[in-house]
């Protein structure tokens, strides 16, 4: 057994990563040793970084213990990039977490300068020189590899011949060299996808009530239209994150019919939401900060605005989505369905409801028939109704048949409209016809399955004309 972590006292009696625990309880017998729990470490960590997210909505995670922050354009909300590191390394210190940070141009750098104690100062190249070759992020062969070589601090590798050096050492130092001085590009995945759009502000005080959240949300909604005409779009789903001064976060999510980009609409949609959730935003201590981030948004058509004054009982599409949008907030975007047509041969799957927030590019326009006649039936009975059927022919239209313990004789028959059902499901095949009876009724009549099979086929009434 082997200790995998020590804190700044073992370190001072002598004891390192790596050393046996039998060594270490040799040297030290009062030892107090705790055995390793990867997961609960790693959901340590996932912790730490949902709380970062009130610095940046990037956070990387950089397992075993080790987290990257993008910072880009949120420093200066913080009084500057050194206030901010500063903040972040004393309030991880009062939560009892050993923290080191920095702050660099690329992740290798900064990665390099927390674990080895140097801030950037000066130059980059010149900063990064002086460091170690353990400094590049390499495993454990390729750290000693270089060491056998004589190469000890990263400097000696700067200027060495590409083609020779990379034969010899392996591909990784070069290329993490390379990432590090922002040569070749790192791709990191953040923990959360991140925002297209962000407004992010902080308190001098914690703040607590319902009123000052709305206040605030109103403030924020502000900001975060200016950045959306800039871009030219609108917001289809909004996510406000409240930041707890217990470090807990509460996030409030609101969803759009169409791209919204005035304040008022956004505003009454927040409005109607933290009436229902108010109850359970359990401030307890207060919150610290606000972030309200666009998680979905869409090109802000100007042609969707209504140009002239419209009666004001009339229903325009504006009066709609706000009922919609309003409707969707109080009851859940689930419960406020509208009618859609599926690309679909079964007729009982070619139409159904969708979230009236979705998006309507799965609409199409049904143009009707040249000829005007009806293919379709107004009600459509799902599923079909068994019959009872007597045709001329076994594969013909049918002659009679029995419906509710009534004959209806059939005076015209007009098919079959064949409709293969899915194989993957097993679907049999659909022969339609459209029939009338003596009385001048209209039906929609089907033959599920074909003769010569190993089942007889059976007929069903699947709806009705008008």
């Amino acid at each position: 057994m082997q200790l995998k972590g020590v804190d700044l006292r073992a370190h001072k009696l002598g004891l390192n990563l790596a050393m046996s625990l039998a060594d270490a309880r040799a040297m030290q017998p009062k030892l107090e040793a705790i055995e390793e729990e990867p997961e609960e470490d790693a959901q340590a960590l996932d912790n730490i970084a949902a709380w970062c997210e009130r610095f940046t909505p990037i956070v990387v995670l950089d397992p075993p213990e080790g987290l990257f922050l993008d910072i880009t354009g949120c420093a200066h909300l913080f009084g500057g990039e050194e206030k901010l590191r500063m903040e972040i390394v004393t309030r991880l210190h009062a939560q009892g977490f050993g923290a080191r940070a920095a702050i660099a141009p690329t992740p290798g750098c900064a990665w390099a300068f927390a674990r080895y104690r140097r801030q950037l100062q000066g130059e980059v190249t010149d900063a990064f020189a002086v460091l170690p070759v353990e400094a590049l992020r390499l495993d454990a062969d390729a750290a000693v590899l270089l060491r056998r070589l004589g190469l000890k601090t990263i400097g000696q590798i700067l200027n060495a011949p590409r083609s020779s050096f990379t034969a010899r050492a392996g591909e990784q130092a070069m290329l993490r060299l390379d990432q590090a001085l922002g040569r070749a590009q790192e791709a990191l995945m953040p923990r959360r996808p991140a925002p297209p759009v962000f407004v992010l502000r902080r308190f001098l005080e914690p703040i607590f009530t319902g009123e000052a959240v709305l206040h605030v949300t109103q403030d924020l909604c502000g900001d975060l239209i200016e950045k959306l005409d800039i871009r030219g779009a609108g917001v289809l789903r909004a996510e406000l994150v409240l930041f707890g001064v217990d470090g807990r976060d509460r996030v409030i999510g609101v969803n759009a019919s169409k791209p919204l980009r005035e304040v008022k609409p956004l505003m009454r949609l927040f409005r109607e939401k933290l009436n229902i959730v108010g109850e359970n935003l359990n401030a307890q201590f207060g919150f610290e900060a606000a972030r309200l981030d666009v998680v979905r948004l869409a090109e802000f058509d100007q042609r969707t605005q209504t140009l002239v004054s419209v009666d004001a009982g009339s229903a325009s599409a504006e009066t709609i989505s706000g009922i919609v949008d309003v409707l969707s907030s109080r009851l859940g975007a689930k419960r406020v369905v509208r009618p859609q047509l599926n690309d679909a041969h079964a007729p009982e799957r070619a139409a159904g409801w969708r979230s009236a927030l979705a998006s309507k590019g799965q609409d199409q326009l049904i143009k009707p028939p040249a000829d005007g006649v009806q293919r379709r039936p107004v009600r459509l009975f799902s599923p079909g109704q068994q019959i009872e059927v007597m045709a001329g022919v076994p594969d013909g239209p049918p002659i009679r048949f029995r419906w509710r313990r009534v004959m209806r004789e059939v005076v015209r028959a007009e098919g079959p409209e064949r409709i293969s059902g899915d194989w993957q499901k097993y679907e049999k095949t659909r022969d339609y016809y459209r029939v009338e009876d003596k009385q001048g009724r209209r039906y929609w009549l089907y033959r599920e399955g074909l003769y010569g099979e190993s089942e007889t086929p059976r007929w069903f009434v699947h709806g009705l004309f008008a």
